[in-house]
């Protein structure tokens, strides 16, 4: 009688839930539909497909938070945050990463992935403030995380106050130089709060696949394009696109070498990236972006040093031959100017370029750093602050027509630009939450026996260091 008594007031507990959540979407519906209705009066038909778009995201999102996290991550993955010169691909149709007011000149200064971090966290957290329905979770790097974007704050406030750089404080640089750490620390908070269940993770996971093999695929497609047509194109891919690539090669290992026993979705899984490693290898080769194979390489010799401590007997029956197989490959193709000499030529081209484009761009890169070490000298504990331009010992050829607007303020090696804006401090700080992250993927994955987890650990971990080479 008691169970039952229980159960009863679990369920109408449950169904008063569902009527309040029923209300509200009801409320947000009728208030999205005036909001509209009164903007189409106003000013024209746009903001009206904006507001019920809008409405509709609300809706949904104010539902079920976690659909909020899975589109962040879909598109991240999908949608080319820049436009890729001579290319008009149609995931860049969408300008998700574009404040309304730039795309659409609706005056709306903040873009589709800001709204849908703000009502995705709005929906998290207002319920458990409201009536306290839930403990907040913060996790193993929320005080990392806290910290630095803490002192992000403070170095944004030390641009505004504080003399330094070469010129005036610009708040929408400052905000260009640093919504990225907000979006992380954001991101974490959605995260840590709704993935809690293994299969929400396993979605996650799904979503991450089909992303990034609809990207391997895109880039064929795109090659053929720029054959058919004789375009010479600089890349078929977004600069970061390769760190996604490379992910997926280290998951998809990871769960081979250290999984056994999978549950018929996780082989899904695996069939899934193994269909996709082909394409995405070939869309390496041809995008010509020496840094996709120097991250790729990044998370091998990771998983060869976790080989090393955990599988031994793996690491001596795989390991000698692949370097075999490396030493043959270098040697065949170490003058090889094609696709197939890509991947040598990644590393090679670091110190001996040899294409006119690798040329440029290290040269580039060399003024860059001399700029870089002047400001850090000058300003080494406090940073120049957020949001004012550094200063230019050696002239560096402009940017603007590739629509990299920032680049005054915006460095390329995006881990001294940290330094030189941020300071000692914040450089530490920053280091602390790259490190933590590290730590944490791997003594996760030491600890767990469930191969699934320790693959998705051993993920973090690699990410993490990819992204390091990567902004490097």
């Amino acid at each position: 009688m008691v169970g039952a008594a229980r159960d009863l007031s679990v369920y109408r507990q449950q169904k008063r839930q569902r009527r309040e959540r029923l209300a509200g979407a009801v409320g947000l519906i009728a208030a999205a539909m005036a909001f509209a209705t009164a903007l189409v009066l106003l000013t024209g038909p746009l903001p009206l497909a904006l507001g019920f778009a809008a409405l509709l995201g609300v809706t949904v999102i104010a539902q079920n938070p976690r659909i909020g996290l899975y589109l962040l991550l879909f598109n991240a993955i999908l949608l080319e945050q820049w436009g890729i010169v001579g290319l008009d691909p149609v995931t860049k149709w969408f300008p998700f990463y574009e404040t309304l007011s730039g795309a659409y000149g609706a005056g709306v200064p903040v873009s589709p992935v800001e709204m849908v971090l703000l009502v995705t966290l709005a929906a998290v957290v207002l319920p458990r403030l409201i009536r306290r329905d839930g403990a907040f979770e913060r996790g193993p790097l929320f005080l990392p995380l806290a910290l630095f974007l803490a002192f992000v704050v403070g170095s944004i406030a030390y641009g505004v106050a504080a003399p330094g750089g070469a010129g005036p404080f610009y708040l929408n640089a400052a905000w260009a130089e640093t919504r990225s750490f907000f979006y992380l620390g954001i991101t974490y908070v959605l995260a840590v709060n709704l993935i809690r269940t293994q299969a929400q993770l396993r979605t996650f996971v799904w979503l991450f696949i089909v992303a990034v093999g609809i990207k391997s695929v895109q880039g064929i497609v795109r090659y053929v394009y720029a054959r058919g047509n004789g375009l010479r194109l600089e890349s078929i891919v977004g600069h970061e696109d390769v760190v996604f690539f490379a992910a997926l090669v280290l998951l998809l290992g990871a769960l081979l070498f250290f999984g056994k026993g999978f549950a018929a979705v996780t082989r899904r899984q695996m069939w899934v990236m193994a269909a996709a490693v082909p394409p995405l290898v070939f869309t390496l080769l041809v995008t010509r972006r020496r840094l996709g194979f120097i991250v790729l390489g990044v998370a091998l010799i990771l998983m060869g040093l976790v080989l090393l401590r955990t599988r031994r007997d793996i690491f001596m029956r795989l390991v000698p031959v692949a370097v075999l197989v490396v030493v043959v490959y270098t040697i065949v193709f170490w003058n090889n100017t094609g696709a197939l000499g890509e991947p040598i030529r990644a590393f090679r081209s670091i110190a001996t370029p040899t294409t006119e484009r690798d040329m440029l761009s290290n040269a580039w890169r060399d003024l860059e750093n001399l700029n870089i070490a002047y400001n850090i000298a000058g300003s080494p504990v406090t940073g120049l602050g957020f949001g004012r331009p550094y200063a230019f010992i050696v002239t560096q050829p402009p940017l603007d027509a590739t629509g990299f607007t920032y680049w005054r303020y915006i460095a390329h090696n995006a881990i001294y630009w940290v330094w030189m804006k941020m300071g000692l401090v914040g450089f530490m700080l920053f280091w602390n939450v790259i490190g933590s992250a590290v730590v944490l993927g791997l003594v996760t994955f030491r600890r767990l026996r469930d191969g699934y987890l320790r693959s998705l650990a051993l993920l973090v971990a690699g990410v993490a260091l990819m992204q390091v080479f990567f902004s490097y």
